[in-house]
Order: structure tokens, then C-alpha cells, then sequence
């Protein structure tokens, strides 16, 4: 694997336990859900352009060996 996996993998731990701290602690529901919406909203806003950039860019890099 990749460093890049390799750190979109502990990112993506790192999110799930403090999801599972969040849940865990004593707060209502209803903040809890507030914030794990909020937390998914804004990580799908960070992470969603550096992946499809990503893909691009490999696209991108394919298309220019296939024509050496």
C-alpha cells in the first residue's frame, strides 16, 4: 500500500474513535447526533475534492504514458 493509503487510513480510524468516544460519552442524543452530522458533513466537504483530484491526477498521468 501507498503512503497515501496509508494516511487516508489512519485518518479515516482517527475519525471512526472519535466518533466512538463521542457516542460513548455522556452528552444527550441529540447533541451527539448534531455533531457526528456536522463532523460527516464537513470531512465529506475536506476529503471528497482530494480524492477526486487524486483520481484525477492518475487519470491524467495514464493517459500521458499510453502515448509515450
Amino acid at each position: 500500500m501507498k503512503l497515501r493509503g496509508w494516511l487516508v487510513t489512519g485518518l479515516v480510524v482517527c475519525i471512526v474513535l472519535a466518533h466512538v468516544a463521542l457516542w460513548r460519552s455522556g452528552m444527550d442524543t441529540s447533541t451527539k447526533l448534531a455533531f457526528t452530522v456536522l463532523n460527516a458533513i464537513g470531512w465529506t466537504i475536506v476529503l471528497a475534492p482530494i480524492l477526486l483530484v487524486d483520481k484525477w491526477l492518475d487519470a491524467k498521468r495514464g493517459h500521458n504514458q499510453d502515448r509515450d
